[in-house]
């Protein structure tokens, strides 16, 4: 009997154990399970639009928003080397080298929801539908075999939105206004009209061509945003293919939103710019140099929260010929994404003296910032960095002017993967460890449970052969 009852209860342990044992495992594979997914037919891990942003824009129709978001730089580096073999008619060859099969061509578009008030509204929260996700016969997403469209044609979905995949930031305009025969909607789409409730807005018709001005009272209402990118794999004779991303995080304006502040002097990092180095180009007999600038999440944040109210938010670049104090602005095209810049020696070169071949040049650059009603500012000043080095302090170097040369962009701090803000004792989440200390707890409770038993059946049966 002793024999049957510590089987019995090294079996339930076991069972309990090997159970705890599995729950921890899973734990442990979700704390490091990445918030994106790749995609096995795309070169690239297609993750959810990042630094979104939405703020009023004022001087349009009354309910306009600008609106911007961001790729990654793996997504920017792709298709930018995929515009240039288009134009260089050597797509196939580089789909190829990219390990892009069965494909012809490939784009990325961008799908845009809102909501108003509330998101689980049936009539005016979130108006993704099934058929965003397919194109009927007409092949544009969001319409059925019957060419019906299931968005607001005219209005305000956007199902097959641009994005600047040329950059890492796309800048747009919602919610303008519209005609009258979009507002009322029709038999093959549906009418704006028809996505809102009464009492959450005014209108009125402007001009004899149905033009309609649409007023929505922001002191009352919240508008709610979200956009996912769709990358389209085409291949000759056969229909197009979809890949989604997952749906970024939701932006609001109005009564319940978050106020965006503009950004300060002092808010911005320095630019970080390395490895100087001269091309085989040139430009009016003037040497043309390369650098590579790396854009920090921060300052991607910065420029999207900018760009999305109208503002200016570009890098500029000074050079020098070394051993002189004079800094000289090359005019680049002052794009802030991560990659490598290019930059012409003229304006360096006097009348009739260009840059000699061999000279030795220095760089710095300096972020400008302008937002709308207020005074424009500048970072402080990157580091210099020279042919072969990206180690020369400004503070080293003629003519510093002592004022923000240095600024570093501070150690990013690593963030959990399941809540984003714990500690991760032994790399797991906070909480993951928590359920581990529970299961763990359980199993125990439950074995010491079953032994009590056991021992009461034990003495039980003693007693009752005692008896005997």
């Amino acid at each position: 009997m002793e024999r049957t009852n510590k089987t019995r209860i090294f079996s339930v342990v076991s069972t309990l154990m090997i159970v705890a044992l599995a729950v921890i495992v899973l734990c442990a594979g979700l704390s490091v399970a990445p918030t994106a997914y790749a995609d096995p037919t795309l070169p690239f891990t297609l993750v959810a639009p990042r630094n979104v942003t939405m703020v009023k824009n004022d001087g349009d129709a009354p309910t306009s928003m600008g609106f911007s978001f961001g790729i990654t730089n793996e997504m920017n580096e792709f298709f930018v080397g995929y515009e240039n073999a288009y134009d260089a008619g050597t797509l196939a060859e580089y789909l190829a080298s990219e390990g892009v099969t069965d494909v012809d061509e490939m784009w990325m578009l961008a799908q845009i929801d809102w909501a108003l008030d509330d998101v689980d509204d049936e009539v005016s929260g979130w108006h993704h539908n099934a058929y965003w996700d397919a194109a009927g016969a007409t092949g544009t997403l969001g319409t059925d075999d019957e060419c019906k469209s299931h968005y607001s044609e005219f209005g305000w979905d956007v199902v097959e939105g641009g994005v600047n995949t040329s950059q890492t930031v796309t800048e747009t305009l919602l919610f303008r206004g519209m005609a009258e025969f979009g507002w009322l909607g029709g038999e093959n789409f549906v009418g704006l009209r028809e996505q809102l409730r009464p009492e959450q807005y005014t209108f009125e018709q402007y001009d004899v061509d149905g033009g309609v001005t649409l007023s929505i009272d922001w002191t009352e209402h919240t508008i709610y945003s979200r956009v996912r990118f769709v990358v389209v794999l085409r291949k000759d004779e056969t229909p197009d293919r979809y890949v989604f991303s997952d749906w970024s995080a939701v932006v609001a304006y109005g009564k319940d939103a978050e106020t965006v502040e503009p950004l300060e002097p002092g808010d911005v990092v320095a630019p970080t710019i390395t490895g100087l180095r001269l091309t085989d180009e040139q430009f009016n007999d003037n040497p043309v140099v390369a650098f590579t600038l790396t854009v920090p999440e921060t300052v991607a944040e910065q420029k999207a929260r900018v760009a999305a109210a109208n503002g200016m938010f570009r890098v500029e670049v000074e050079a020098r010929v070394k051993g002189t104090t004079e800094w000289t602005n090359l005019n680049v095209a002052g794009e802030v994404t991560t990659g490598e810049l290019t930059a012409a020696l003229i304006y360096l070169a006097s009348p009739g003296n260009p840059v000699a071949a061999g000279t030795e040049i220095e760089l710095r650059a300096r972020y400008l910032i302008g937002q709308t009603d207020r005074d424009d500012f500048y970072s402080g000043y990157s580091k210099v960095i020279g042919f072969g080095s990206d180690d020369i302090s400004i503070n080293d170097t003629p003519g510093s002017t002592g004022t923000g040369e240095n600024n570093v962009e501070p150690a990013a701090k690593s963030s959990c993967p399941i809540c984003h803000f714990c500690p991760q004792p032994l790399g797991l989440c906070i909480f993951i460890w928590i359920i581990i200390i529970i299961v763990v707890l359980a199993v125990a409770i439950v074995a010491y449970l079953i032994v009590r038993k056991m021992k009461k059946e034990k003495d039980k049966d003693k007693n009752k052969q005692e008896n005997e």
